[in-house]
């Protein structure tokens, strides 16, 4: 019998994945000064790189900002941190200290460097750990998870562990890739089907649900929706014959790393295309304590 990875393999697969990949993305992806590994959002009044980079930062600030009197001083969570450019930026423009969490060993170390050249150590920590097996860190008025999300092995326990993080009336922020539900009526091995799978598997993708599941999830966990944003539109994508050319040039079988990074970054630009998946910003408020009853009930996400 095949035994399923453990949640640990797992992990140390996303980690090696970033910790081959993680210079490239900030010598090649354009977002070296603001370190920013996650994508440019192109919304309204956005003029320049830098604020598309800065976007979901601006995004996750308006979110945090008013719990941040919840608790005395204010925390903040930064699950999946990278080298640190969101918490560093959050930490530059309000009163609050930011944990980072990353399982890779080459982000925990520009991002605490970073931090020490900024003169913001005392007020950023980041801490080397898988964020679904966390140590104790005491009590957060906010967390976000900026492409990160789907990397955890579990969505249900994702949710259960930050219920027991989030102070009462705090908030959760997600912004991440998540199926559109006409997704799940994909015949298996077409060719639709195989590109969602090519997108996963490059990219170390572990969890891709359909946000309305992600949304019961976090409901079961004691956490209420409070806003939805579809940034789907806002995102830049490769002209299709430029997408098309990528996309099977990329089929050739390197083995490098960064040459399946752009094979699953041109597997999602066609999901998107196609409709196959959406990326979203959820947030949500902490409503109630999560029962053990409820962090130990097995959920059926619709997933792919």
């Amino acid at each position: 019998m095949t035994r399923s990875p453990s949640r640990f393999s797992l992990s140390q697969d996303v980690a090696g994945y970033y910790d081959r990949n993680t210079r490239r993305f900030l010598r090649f992806g354009g977002g070296g000064e603001t370190g920013a590994i996650h994508r440019q959002i192109w919304a309204p009044g956005v003029q320049n790189i830098q604020q598309a980079f800065e976007y979901l930062n601006r995004l996750t600030v308006k979110a945090i900002e008013p719990v941040l009197a919840l608790h005395s001083p204010a925390r903040v969570l930064d699950l999946g941190c990278g080298v640190g450019g969101s918490a560093i930026w959050l930490a530059q423009c309000l009163p609050l200290s930011v944990v980072g969490v990353t399982n890779s060993v080459v982000q925990q170390e520009l991002a605490a460097e970073r931090s020490r050249q900024l003169g913001l150590e005392e007020r950023c920590q980041f801490v080397l750990a898988d964020f679904m097996n966390l140590p104790p860190l005491g009590h957060f008025n906010a967390a976000y998870a900026i492409e990160s999300f789907v990397h955890a092995a579990a969505a249900r326990r994702f949710f259960a562990q930050a219920s027991t993080w989030i102070v009462r009336g705090g908030r959760l922020i997600i912004c991440d890739d998540f199926l559109h539900p006409r997704a799940l009526e994909l015949t298996p091995r077409s060719a639709p089907w195989r590109c969602l799978q090519r997108f996963r598997k490059d990219w170390r993708i572990l969890n891709l649900s359909t946000p309305e599941a992600a949304v019961e999830l976090a409901r079961k966990a004691g956490f209420r929706l409070i806003e939805t944003i579809n940034l789907t539109p806002h995102l830049r994508q490769f002209h299709p014959i430029v997408l098309r050319a990528t996309y099977w040039i990329t089929r050739l079988p390197f083995r490098s790393a960064y040459w399946q990074n752009l094979s699953g970054g041109s597997a999602l630009q066609l999901c998107i295309q196609q409709g196959l998946t959406q990326y979203q910003a959820l947030i949500f408020e902490k409503e109630a304590e999560c029962t053990p009853s409820q962090s130990n009930e097995i959920l059926s996400p619709s997933t792919i």
